[in-house]
C-alpha cells in the first residue's frame, strides 16, 4: 500500500485503492479559491477541489466500456498556492490525471509541490503550493452522488 509522499490524509485514499490513484478519467466537480490563508501556519491562498475518482478494471461490460470500482468523492486542499494557471472549467471536467511533483529538494523555496490537473476535457490547471491535504474521501455512485453521506461542503458553507 503506497502513497506518494508527505500528504496529510493520504491514508484515506490508500485505504480505498491500496495505493495513491492517478485520477485518470476522474472528474473535477468543483474548485474553490480563497485568498485568505489556510491556517495559522500558512500565509498564502488556498485552492480546494472536489474530485470524483474511481478505478478502472480490465473487465469490459455489455455496453463495451471498461468496468469501474471504488467510486469516491475526494476533497483536496492545496495551501499557499502560487503560479496558478486555470483554464477551461465547464460542464464536464474530465482528467487524464492529477500529477504531483515533489519540489522539496529546492532548499531555498517555500513551495513543496508542483500540481497539474491534466485535462482530458474541461478544466486544466497547474500551480505550485506548500502543502497538499486530503480533507475527506466519501463513497459515491457512478455519477458522483454521495452514498450514505453528504458530499464535502465548500468552505463557503463554513464561513
Amino acid at each position: 500500500m503506497e502513497g506518494i509522499g508527505p500528504i496529510e490524509g493520504e491514508e484515506q485514499l490508500v485505504a480505498v485503492f491500496g495505493y495513491w490513484p492517478t485520477f485518470h478519467d476522474a472528474e473535477v466537480l468543483w474548485l474553490r479559491l480563497d485568498r485568505r490563508s489556510g491556517g495559522e501556519a500558512s500565509y498564502g491562498p488556498t485552492l480546494e477541489a472536489l474530485v470524483h475518482a474511481f478505478e478502472m478494471t480490465d473487465e469490459v461490460g455489455p455496453d463495451g466500456y471498461y468496468g469501474q470500482r471504488f467510486h469516491v468523492l475526494v476533497h483536496l486542499q492545496f495551501r499557499e498556492v502560487v503560479k496558478l494557471r486555470l483554464d477551461g472549467f465547464n460542464h464536464q471536467n474530465a482528467l487524464h490525471g492529477l500529477d504531483f511533483t515533489d519540489l522539496r529538494d529546492r532548499q531555498m523555496e517555500r513551495v513543496k509541490w508542483a500540481v497539474r490537473f491534466n485535462s482530458a476535457f474541461g478544466v486544466d490547471a497547474s500551480f505550485e503550493c506548500f502543502a497538499v491535504e486530503v480533507l475527506s474521501v466519501v463513497p459515491c455512485g457512478n455519477a458522483g452522488e454521495a452514498i450514505n453521506a453528504e458530499p464535502p461542503a465548500s468552505n463557503l458553507d463554513r464561513a
